[in-house]
């Protein structure tokens, strides 16, 4: 079987594709990210894949997650190397897609037997997707997107003849760790009842199933639509306020999301926003099961790194609450706006954009744009306040100041119309 090498060290390249070669495979090997990811995209890719993590060009992390959310790409069993033995290294990789983690300098011994699982693992997927599953009571349509552990599927609901989106996790593959995440979504997502809120229509999960039904969004993502329409600020920053709503109720139930970013917020057909994907949600009331698999690492970085609050991106993980869900929707808000990133962001370094955000301020719209509005300014500036305590106290003051605005700019509008008449 092909196993592509991709390591822009050339004496550990060299080694791999010795020991890769003497264990009875064939190596494709490549120096750097932009060759690994075409070398991924061509008739008859490798699917077995060893990624250095930081490469020229692109890094292993974005190979990955390339690869993995392509809903077209064969399974590609994907072992990261990294030379960090950090804990938010692992997570970070399972998060971007990855298979497996290793750490250098890595034992061959340890390598072989990795690789031989992730052989018999392939073997078993076939080749351009997955079977159309069969689950009773839903009549599967189509696949719409494919991860490592997960499928999600058009579907009818048989009982009232509702289109739905079926997210499938694949048990015999999910590891404990995706098993208990994709519990505690459906747990979390099952107590918020939100018109801004994405809604679990049905779930099941036991060792031989596990899927829930959502209603289809066909809206697609913010970030597509954005995108694709250029919307005026106004209805962004209508669509941001009712994603506040959203949030400030799911703060009251003691939920915060943790992951906010512009594809976590779907559309429907009518423009409607709803809050999707509570994967790394977590509760804001403490549990008692500590040593849980459904419960974050102390000191790790979870999230995604360009939506962070500065203390996610610390790692403090006990600091977190519905502040930090403020912070990134000011960051997602703030890009819509400016089509730029508060913080001086380094695209190729995610350790270097994650000690950005958490040690940096964000930068002033006016610096980028001189004439930015002053009071849409403000509203920003109040919810990426550096310090928690220095934000809104909660989701639904920042969408209150918003819709104050809003309304402001509408009378102020209606006046000038009234004085021209």
């Amino acid at each position: 079987m092909k196993v592509l090498i991709a390591e822009d060290n050339v004496m550990y390249r060299k080694v791999l594709c010795s020991n890769v070669e003497s264990w009875g495979h064939e190596p494709v090997a490549v120096e750097d990210g932009l060759q690994a990811l075409k070398a991924l995209n061509e008739e008859g890719s490798p699917r077995l894949v060893i990624l250095d993590w930081q490469m020229p060009g692109l890094d292993g992390i974005d190979v990955c997650r390339s690869v993995k959310r392509d809903p077209e790409h064969p399974f590609t069993y994907v072992i990261m190397l990294t030379s960090r033995d950090a804990q938010e290294d692992m997570v970070t990789g399972l998060d971007a897609g990855a298979d497996d983690y290793l750490t250098k300098p890595i034992d061959p011994k340890v390598l072989h037997s990795r690789l031989s699982a992730a052989e018999r693992i392939v073997k078993l997927v076939p080749p351009k997707e997955w079977a159309v599953p069969r689950i009773e009571g839903y009549e599967v349509q189509e696949m719409l997107g494919k991860g490592v552990f997960a499928t999600v599927w058009r579907a009818k609901r048989q009982a009232t003849g509702e289109i739905v989106a079926l997210k499938i996790i694949r048990v015999d593959l999910a590891t404990d760790e995706v098993f208990g995440r994709f519990a505690r979504e459906i747990e979390l997502m099952e107590k918020l009842d939100h018109p801004n809120i994405a809604r679990i229509l049905d779930s099941q999960i036991d060792k031989k199933l596990a899927y829930y039904a959502v209603e289809l969004l066909e809206g697609g993502t913010l970030e597509q639509y954005v995108k694709r329409h250029s919307p005026k600020p106004a209805l962004l920053l209508l669509m941001t306020a009712k994603v506040c709503d959203a949030l400030d109720y799911a703060h009251r139930q003691g939920v915060i999301h943790r992951d906010l970013k512009p594809s976590n917020i779907m559309l429907t057909k009518d423009r409607e926003p709803k809050l999707v994907d509570f994967g790394l949600a977590r509760s804001m009331f403490k549990t008692t099961e500590s040593g849980s698999a459904l419960c974050s690492m102390e000191g790790t970085v979870i999230g995604t790194p360009l939506f962070m609050s500065p203390e996610q991106a610390r790692g403090d993980v006990e600091a977190l609450d519905g502040r930090s869900d403020i912070y990134a929707l000011g960051i997602i808000l703030y890009v819509m706006l400016l089509r730029k990133h508060p913080h001086k962001v380094n695209h190729s370094d995610r350790w270097e954009t994650i000690r950005e955000i958490a040690e940096g301020q964000a930068r002033s719209p006016k610096e980028l744009t001189p004439k930015f509005n002053s009071e849409v300014e403000q509203i920003l500036m109040k919810a990426l306040a550096h310090k928690p305590e220095d934000r809104y106290a909660t989701a639904g003051e920042f969408g209150a100041a918003i819709r104050k605005f809003l309304k402001g700019r509408l009378e102020s509008q209606r006046r000038k119309k009234e004085s021209e008449a």
